[in-house]
């Protein structure tokens, strides 16, 4: 990302990909009938004796039909920015923050409408995951660039210009009691999570790492006196039995 160019596809977001794809022609086919069954609301959380909470999940993956923007941005968003999160993390982090962004987000959006008096009012799509993501690649490299229509904007600055239009218009739902036909606050929701998948959870890694460099080269030369020192004792020299000798400690 040292320069303006496409990324390569990486295996977890090439997974997200054609999942998103499927599931959009499927519900295109049977008319959004999939927005119905697998979208998520506050009381549809509850239906099914728990199975409801599955659709935590299953909102993530699906998009209304009628509205092919949606998930066009959203798979652009996955595209250029989880590839960049892939090479850092790893594919199964990577799905990790794609699941726990997108409940992150879908948790406080259907919370907002239920405080709104619409608990049946569902919600779908991966925008709250794919904020998340966004937000994480622009904590991994804040001053990447990137295009965003026309304009060539650092990665921290964008981030932070739609994570801002979220707050707002969560602000504007607040006051006005009334939606904007946007699950803005999933976008804010899954935002927060970014963040703090990075300076939490990222943090604990990269100090696992980090204390493994400073650790394991102690360990390797205190183990190498220690075989030496076997191997001397017991005669063993180069031969074949010290070397084994070795090994076994």
């Amino acid at each position: 990302y040292g320069g303006l160019a496409l990324p390569r596809l990486t295996s977890g977001v090439k997974v997200l990909l054609l999942v998103n794809g499927a599931v959009f022609l499927a519900n295109a086919v049977l008319a959004g009938g999939l927005g119905v069954w697998l979208g998520l609301s506050w009381s549809g959380l509850w239906q099914g004796y728990g199975l409801g909470l599955l659709r935590l999940l299953t909102y993530q993956v699906v998009h209304a039909f009628e509205d092919p923007g949606h998930i066009l941005f959203n798979m652009l968003v996955l595209y250029f920015f989880g590839t960049m999160v892939e090479e850092g993390i790893g594919r199964r982090r990577l799905l990790e923050l794609y699941v726990a962004a997108g409940v992150a987000g879908g948790l406080l959006q259907i919370l907002l409408e239920a405080l709104l008096g619409n608990p049946g009012r569902g919600i779908v799509g991966a925008s709250g995951a794919c904020y998340g993501i966004l937000v994480y690649a622009a904590c991994m490299q804040p001053r990447a660039r990137v295009i965003f229509f026309i304009l060539l904007v650092e990665l921290r600055w964008l981030a932070l210009i739609l994570v801002l239009i979220g707050v707002y218009m969560t602000y504007v739902e607040l006051r006005t009691g009334g939606s904007t036909g946007v699950a803005h606050t999933a976008h804010v929701g899954g935002a927060l999570w970014g963040w703090v998948a990075y300076r939490w959870l990222g943090r604990r890694r990269r100090w696992r790492r980090s204390c493994s460099r400073r650790c394991c080269p102690r360990a390797a030369a205190f183990l190498s006196r220690r075989c030496f020192a076997t191997c001397a004792s017991s005669g063993a020299g180069t031969n074949i039995n010290g070397l084994l000798h070795m090994k076994g400690l």
